[in-house]
């Protein structure tokens, strides 16, 4: 009797490749399809059903039409394998337990408001919508919510976003996926890695409650997104449907922001170069506003804290950036250049356009222990950073500068076009000596403890233009310092020279008691009214034209101080110099005929 069974099993077995019905097959599946989306679905090609070692069913040329009855499918295959249960082939009733789609290409429509209706109302998934929408409190236990799905494998697929008008928008390509969803209801992960605007990318995705998460309900999700340009890990509570929601622990990271933005399709001037960022901290997203607390962040090696929100762009609404940040160290060129092009050596002629401001809008509080801006170094840095559709304002509020304090506000204005800017920098006891070894001032410059305030405004068509076309004051206040090369001693020992004579900036030269220097500034160029050096033996007083590159045009006037009382000698009339050359290399000639004399 054994022998008997096990030869009838046999020969069932051996048989049951002729048994099976591959028009069934076919059949079932297109039901299959058709029933999750909603909307036909035609295998246009031979369907090979295979027994050993496990049921599978071949087929090709399959499309599904789109939900709104377009002429391009929704989902396209050139080929499709399915397992098949035995037991239900054998019914003649086959169910799927994970499908195989090889060259899938899938075609999604985005309206004018950014929604992409990729279901129909009459299929598994439009019903389990619809039912859900209805009933606020319906958890998706219905008749579709523990059907089963199975898995799902792709190999080198396609995705293309298209506009209503057809016109595509994005394209991902070389798609790799298994998606693992068992039940409507059970938890759905998703393992892929793609191309995107020429970037190789991974996505981890997996969430507890799909039917919450699409439908607007907050569960448990995590993503991780990994590329060579960038990289983010989220793992909390979060839901698509309803308005995006998240709320966890988030982490971001990029090497280059100017590679990011290059392949968000968000171009950026070369001045524009931020390099690496890293975020991590809590992060909430609700109502398009992205939040986060306790934020660590690191912008091109400057590390900080703080809080900082971002509201995404939505109808009527550009995105915007607002926070408070406290850095360790902070690059403050970098931090400008992320809103203004900020130019680069001599070849700054370049016009600026529109785009001179950034986008998005920004209200930013920033503080920091050290910052440095090219070889300035400041410490306790407070600033605040305000731009808008069509200004911006950057003021350092205060910071400690070389024995005192500094302050200073760049303002920018792009309408009407071009626009103008405004440059103020004052400083209160500021030591020049220090400040000269950092950045290696024009050796004519007084050195000494003092204050100084620039202010200066012009139209912002270039860098370069702006330079020669700049409007101001300039002031100087100083007390106990030195005027290299332009010391009284230096110019009456020259008094009998007849040639042009360098003035020895780097000689010692005698302290003065006092230096006063303001001058107004004319399309660009200094012209010194009231500039007077105060030596314990005799005055230094300066008049003439310093232009924007630095030349010198300048009338000195040296006049020793009046003998002592009883000598019986008169104030000494003051000598004439003629200074010309650049601030770092000044040189004077003795004017033999004597000025008009002055009050």
């Amino acid at each position: 009797m054994v022998v008997v069974l096990a030869v009838a099993a046999g020969t069932a077995w051996a048989l049951l490749p002729w048994l099976v019905s591959s028009e069934t097959v076919q059949t079932a599946i297109e039901r299959e399809l058709g029933n999750f989306f909603g909307t036909p679905a035609t295998l246009g090609g031979r369907t090979e059903v295979t027994v050993f070692p496990r049921p599978r069913a071949r087929l090709s040329d399959v499309a599904i039409a789109a939900p709104d009855g377009g002429d391009a499918p929704i989902l396209s295959a050139e080929r499709l394998e399915a397992e098949v249960g035995l037991f239900s082939l054998l019914r003649g009733r086959p169910r799927f337990s994970s499908f195989l789609l090889v060259r899938p290409h899938v075609r999604l429509v985005r309206s004018d408001t950014g929604a992409i209706d990729w279901r129909s109302s009459t299929g598994r998934i439009g019903r389990l919508f619809a039912r859900r929408h209805a009933e606020p409190g319906d958890d998706a236990h219905g008749e579709d919510a523990g059907d089963r799905l199975g898995t799902v494998v792709t190999e080198h697929g396609r995705i293309t976003l298209l506009a209503d008008d057809g016109e595509t928008l994005e394209t991902f390509t070389s798609i790799d996926a298994s998606i693992v969803w068992p039940r409507i209801d059970a938890p759905l992960s998703v393992s892929a890695s793609g191309i995107w605007r020429g970037t190789s990318a991974t996505l981890e995705f997996a969430t507890q409650s799909p039917a919450d998460f699409f439908f607007g309900e907050p569960t448990k999700t995590t993503v991780a997104i990994v590329s060579e340009i960038a990289e983010l890990r989220f793992d909390g509570a979060a839901n698509l449907g309803g308005g995006p929601f998240a709320d966890g622990p988030i982490e971001f990271s990029t090497p280059s922001m100017r590679g990011l933005m290059t392949v968000l399709d968000r171009q950026l001037p070369a001045s524009r170069a931020l390099g690496s960022v890293d975020l991590a901290g809590p992060m909430r997203l609700a109502q398009q506003r992205l939040r986060f607390e306790a934020l660590d962040i690191s912008v091109d090696g400057n590390a900080g804290t703080g809080v900082l929100e971002i509201a995404l762009p939505t109808p009527g609404r550009s995105p915007s950036v607002t926070g408070t940040l406290d850095f360790a160290s902070l690059d403050i060129g970098a931090f400008l250049s992320a809103f203004i092009e900020i130019p680069h050596g001599g070849g700054d002629n370049k016009p600026v356009g529109p785009g001179f401001v950034a986008r998005p809008d920004a209200d930013l509080r920033v503080s920091a222990t050290n910052a440095r801006f090219g070889e300035l170094s400041l410490t306790n840095l407070a600033a605040t950073a305000q731009v808008t559709r069509d200004s911006a304002i950057f003021d350092i509020g205060d910071a400690e500068a070389y024995g005192g304090h500094a302050q200073a506000r760049l303002q920018l204005s792009t309408e009407p076009y071009p626009g103008r800017a405004e440059v103020i920098v004052s400083g209160q006891q500021v030591d020049t000596a220090r400040l000269d070894q950092a950045m290696a001032l024009p050796r004519a410059l007084p050195r000494g403890l003092g204050d100084f305030s620039i202010t200066v405004n012009a139209p912002i068509a270039s860098w370069r233009e702006m330079a020669r076309n700049a409007q101001g004051k300039v002031s100087i206040e100083m007390t106990a310092g030195v005027m290299p090369g332009l010391g009284l001693d230096t110019l009456m020992n020259s008094t009998g020279t007849t040639r042009y004579f360098s003035l020895d900036t780097q000689a010692r030269a005698p302290g003065f008691a006092s230096a006063r220097i303001h001058g107004e500034v004319r399309d660009g160029v200094v012209s010194l009214d009231d500039a007077l050096v105060s030596y314990p033996d005799g005055n230094v007083m300066l008049r003439g034209i310093v232009s924007h590159g630095g030349s010198l045009a300048l009338t000195a006037f040296a006049q020793p101080a009046p003998p002592a009382q009883g000598e019986g000698l008169g104030p000494q009339e003051p000598t004439r110099f003629f200074i010309g050359g650049s601030w770092n290399r000044p040189f004077a000639t003795h004017v033999t005929s004597a000025p008009e004399r002055r009050d």
